[in-house]
């Protein structure tokens, strides 16, 4: 039937089977790898996408803006001839299924069988399924433009992507900048949507650009605080130099070139050339306020406006520059667990051979997310140790090892030691050897079962003293002729040395 009350029947019974495919979904269908959670988030996105389209669609019939639906609604009471109306509909609906038969109502499996087919995700060999971000484009980029510097990859990820108020000011006004701004937020919202697809980052994205304009109209986004156009007011702010007390050149090289230079970038200034070109600058300064200044002396986008229009083109275009900082920022907070992530990622990579690499892609399917439940508490009031299965090992057992029994090492920095067995193990563990070359004393036999550093020392001292223990390779090594002679290493090499042997 083509009537608009069967459609509106039959799109609430669609908008219902999506609804208890969705439940039946997470109940059914536990998904363990990486990639059986990817899949069922999208299978999970494209139901509530077509329940959405189905939703809009009910909500314009039920507003009935052309009134179709209140005429269908009127017809179906007849009027006067209630049974004329009733067989009209009947034989409507006889016809209908002469004209298609063998037509039936589509069943739920047939509906929901689109949405259950799993669609394949596209990812970069390196995002490994969405694991990892993909950023060498980026990083080719920052190190290759004027705004950035040639950097690893591995810093680049780790200090530099969210660093952005380290770069100098001058550098971001430029269109390679705001480029390089776009197409890294437009990388970072493609790759939310294809791992976060049930998580809207247009929701986030909108509610972050509200809190930036609220920021932004009071000036406190940090390195925005003047929203882009410097005022001269600042000539007299904190740090900056009163040259009026020097009179001149040379008196003002006694302050050094270090603070010349801080002064020159408080004041938006170039801080380029030679140290007598930087004193020279500031010194041209003197005198004059900063909207006085020849423009040619100020760093890019550092000058200040001197005409309103100028000023209002330069804020919007610091506005757009710092919007577009906040947008990545807010995405990359999103995506701080994948961030991390990377960084192991490519740490790791740098240590592994080629065939370790090829292994650890073909174990990637099998990859299982830890489940970010809170761990159960366990009940240990006695402190005992953990086994290997986490759980406190038995107390009879402690008591077996001697783990009740603590031994302390002075030599190691009073550290305790739990048990028999790990305080004569510690003897040859680097922690003691440490200790011991630090007091300057062999880690010999001798010195076994010694803890303190009073009896190490007065042990070391009289073995000194007794020569015990000592050998010398030079006195006591010896060697024996083709005579049968034997003599120590010394007069071994004197006579061999001489011919006489």
């Amino acid at each position: 039937m083509s009537t608009l009350l069967e459609h509106t029947r039959a799109a609430h019974e669609e908008c219902e089977r999506l609804e208890r495919a969705v439940v039946a979904d997470f109940r059914g269908n536990e998904a363990v790898t990486h990639k059986d959670r990817l899949a069922q988030n999208h299978r999970v996105n494209r139901m509530l996408d077509e329940q959405v389209v189905k939703t809009k669609r009910l909500r314009s019939v039920y507003e009935d803006a052309d009134a179709v639906r209140k005429e269908e609604i009127a017809a179906l009471g007849g009027g006067s001839n209630v049974f004329s109306a009733f067989y009209d509909r009947l034989k409507e609906t006889r016809d209908y299924h002469k004209s298609y038969p063998g037509f039936h109502a589509t069943t739920a499996e047939d509906f929901l069988a689109p949405f259950k087919a799993d669609e394949a995700i596209e990812f970069s060999g390196e995002e490994a399924s969405g694991r990892y971000l993909d950023l060498h484009g980026m990083h080719h980029k920052f190190q290759n433009s004027a705004f950035g510097r040639p950097v690893d990859y591995i810093v680049y990820i780790a200090e530099e992507l969210t660093n952005f108020s380290a770069m100098p000011r001058d550098k971001k006004f430029s269109k390679a900048y705001a480029e390089y701004l776009t197409e890294l937020l437009e990388y970072l919202q493609a790759f939310h949507r294809r791992t976060k697809p049930l998580v809207f980052p247009e929701t986030m994205l909108k509610k972050a650009e509200d809190e930036f304009n609220e920021q932004w109209s009071a000036g406190v986004i940090q390195g925005w605080e003047d929203r882009g156009v410097p005022k001269a007011a600042a000539v007299s702010g904190d740090g900056i130099i009163d040259l009026e007390v020097f009179n001149s050149t040379d008196e003002l090289d006694t302050l050094g070139p270090e603070s010349i230079k801080d002064a020159l970038g408080k004041m938006g200034l170039k801080q380029g050339g030679t140290d007598e070109q930087r004193r020279d600058r500031l010194w041209s300064t003197r005198g004059k306020a900063l909207d006085e200044v020849d423009k040619k002396h100020f760093a890019k986008g550092a000058a200040p406006a001197k005409e309103a229009g100028e000023a209002e083109r330069r804020e919007e275009a610091a506005k757009g520059v710092a919007r577009l900082e906040g947008l990545v920022e807010r995405l990359l907070e999103q995506l701080t667990a994948v961030l991390d992530a990377t960084k192991g990622n490519v740490e790791k990579k740098a240590t592994l051979s080629l065939a370790e690499l090829e292994a650890e892609a073909e174990e990637d399917d099998d990859f299982v997310e830890e489940e970010e439940e809170e761990e159960e508490e366990i009940y240990n009031p006695l402190k005992l140790p953990l086994g290997w299965d986490g759980k406190p090992i038995p107390y009879w057992l402690y008591k077996l090892h001697g783990l009740n029994l603590e031994f302390t090492c002075e030599i190691c920095g009073n550290y305790s030691y739990w048990g028999r067995r790990a305080y004569e193990k510690h003897f040859k563990e680097f922690r003691h050897q440490h200790g011991m070359r630090c007091l300057k004393i062999p880690n010999t036999r001798a010195f076994a079962e010694v803890t303190t550093i009073s009896e190490a020392l007065e042990l070391h001292k009289a073995l000194e003293s007794k020569k015990e223990g000592q050998w010398e390779r030079v006195t006591d090594e010896e060697y024996e002729d083709a005579d049968g002679n034997v003599y120590n290493k010394k007069t071994y090499e004197d006579l061999r040395k001489q011919g006489l042997i």
